[in-house]
């Protein structure tokens, strides 16, 4: 269960992205370039799960990975596995202590429509009773995309993340997996967050092909009304979760993209492309900052 909670960051499952369809080295993707006072920050927005046709990337986005200095990914996931004091940190935030469950934490209702879940998908009661909100989120989003034909082994952080250790290349955290499973944790109405969840998985096998479209022709505007906009207009309750999942982690990447990138000549960072979408987004907050940007 362990390695399933390392395969995902937030981003991931919230946005379910994922590599469907035919690809090639002619996608664009989410790619933009980043200059102030002669150092370079290129932005890879990353789809977390994908599949084996996804690659090749296109060369200008593999030739600016080989260019840069350092490499900076939301959470160093391949370093977490091989941790085994923060693997056993991860386990204790990731299950409930003493009595509690996650029934007690959700409205009868919405446990209910868990239940029916887990009935549909076969999946034992027991799986899911000790694990809070954040961890039944995330297997219960692995389940679905994994059924999907998706795999979070073939995730573009992970790609770069193995290219990066072989090639002994510096790999930097902007978050970190147990500082992301703290903030899920620590929302103030973690119910809601489950109720997203399973809301989203309802339209996932149609949801997936159009978030995948705009990937590939970078398109901004679409992946901003698809990710962010939509969501906000169809349950504006949950402005809560949009606001601690993406606006206040916005700013927290902006600002720790403008204090290490003067570090490197270059630096390639990857981070989930819901972040950088709308007028919100990291790449305006770096504008904001006296960054030039130019979509790739």
């Amino acid at each position: 269960m362990f390695h399933r909670y390392l395969a995902f960051s937030i981003t991931a499952i919230l946005l379910l992205f994922a590599g469907l369809g035919s690809a090639a080295e002619t996608d664009r993707g989410v790619f933009w370039k980043a200059t102030r006072d002669h150092k370079t920050v290129y932005l890879l927005g990353s789809i977390h799960l994908a599949t084996e046709d996804f690659y090749p990337l296109r060369a200008q986005i593999e030739e600016a990975y080989s260019n840069s200095d350092a490499i900076a990914v939301e959470a160093d996931i391949t370093a977490a596995e091989d941790d085994v004091l923060l693997q056993q940190k991860i386990m204790m935030a990731s299950v409930y202590q003493g009595d509690r469950s996650l029934r007690d934490e959700l409205p009868p209702k919405l446990y209910q429509q868990l239940q029916d879940w887990m009935r549909k998908h076969n999946m034992p009661e027991a799986l899911f009773i000790r694990q809070r909100p954040a961890i039944a989120m995330v297997s219960m989003s692995m389940i679905e995309m994994q059924a999907q034909g998706l795999n979070p082994e073939l995730g573009i952080d992970r790609h770069f993340l193995k290219k990066a250790n072989r090639d002994g290349k510096p790999v930097l955290e902007v978050e970190g997996v147990l500082q992301q499973i703290q903030l899920l944790n620590s929302l103030e109405n973690p119910a809601l967050l489950l109720q997203q969840t399973l809301d989203q998985l309802e339209d996932i096998s149609s949801f997936l092909p159009k978030i995948t479209r705009a990937w590939k022709a970078g398109d901004i505007d679409a992946l901003n009304r698809l990710i962010i906009l939509q969501g906000l207009k169809k349950n504006p309750d949950y402005k809560p979760l949009y606001d601690a999942l993406f606006f206040q982690r916005n700013e927290n990447m902006a600002a720790w993209i403008a204090a290490h990138a003067p570090n490197y000549p270059s630096l390639f960072v990857i981070l989930g492309a819901g972040h950088m979408v709308g007028e919100k987004s990291v790449i305006h907050l770096l504008e904001q900052a006296g960054y030039k940007l130019e979509q790739l």
